[in-house]
């Protein structure tokens, strides 16, 4: 089998979730990080077909988009469901986490302005937050049914990346337990998963 390589910036971003999935998966990568100097220098060479980044080398194909290479991931390892109700459950949910970080983005990087951040996060974001916790099984375990799915991975990324990690946890955790505790449970009992919670225990922390 060749070697699989996922190429993305030094930061968790929109290439986390993917190696989340493949620690999940148990597949050995080479995790290439860039800088965003070293990737306008590499991107020219057209290794990218968008000329973004995450790229995934595997099987041959240069894949990209973030999340066509997740579900390329998942589908390769028999975990994409051929239930026409549970990929939509699935993926609805995927794009409202995606409408959710689109707007958090946008306040961070395009409009810089932290202060409209903050008053969206605590007057707007706890009910986005309840919503996604009407997702989850009664077990706190999955998003669509009883069976891992996209939603799974990208939920938990957004839950334990945002509120969850050590660097974050002291002053993002409350909001969930106040507003979604459900949420909490779902990102312990995922990370108890063995090859990811030895990733996360080892893995650096980044600002975003």
């Amino acid at each position: 089998m060749s070697q699989i390589r996922l190429h993305y910036f030094d930061v968790f971003g929109r290439g986390e979730t993917s190696r989340i999935i493949l620690k999940y998966l148990g597949l050995e990568f080479e995790d290439v990080r860039y800088t965003h100097e070293t990737w306008n220098e590499t991107k020219t060479s057209g290794i990218a077909e968008f000329f973004q980044l995450p790229l995934l080398q595997i099987d041959g194909h240069n894949l990209v988009q973030s999340r066509a290479i997740e579900k390329y991931l998942l589908r390769r390892a028999g975990l994409i469901s051929n239930d026409l109700l549970a990929n939509y459950q699935s993926e609805s949910l995927v794009g409202y986490i995606d409408d959710i970080v689109n707007i958090i983005i946008k306040f961070m990087i395009i409009d810089k302005d932290m202060e409209g951040l903050l008053k969206w996060v605590q007057e707007q974001l706890p009910e986005r937050l309840k919503i996604i916790e009407k997702r989850l099984n009664e077990s706190n375990t999955h998003f669509v049914g009883d069976s891992i799915s996209h939603a799974d991975f990208v939920v938990f990324e957004f839950i334990y990346d945002g509120y969850l990690r050590p660097q974050r946890v002291a002053t993002a955790r409350p909001l969930l337990e106040a507003h979604s505790p459900r949420l909490i449970q779902f990102a312990e009992n995922f990370k108890s998963h063995p090859s990811l919670a030895a990733y996360l225990a080892t893995r650096e922390e980044r600002d975003h």
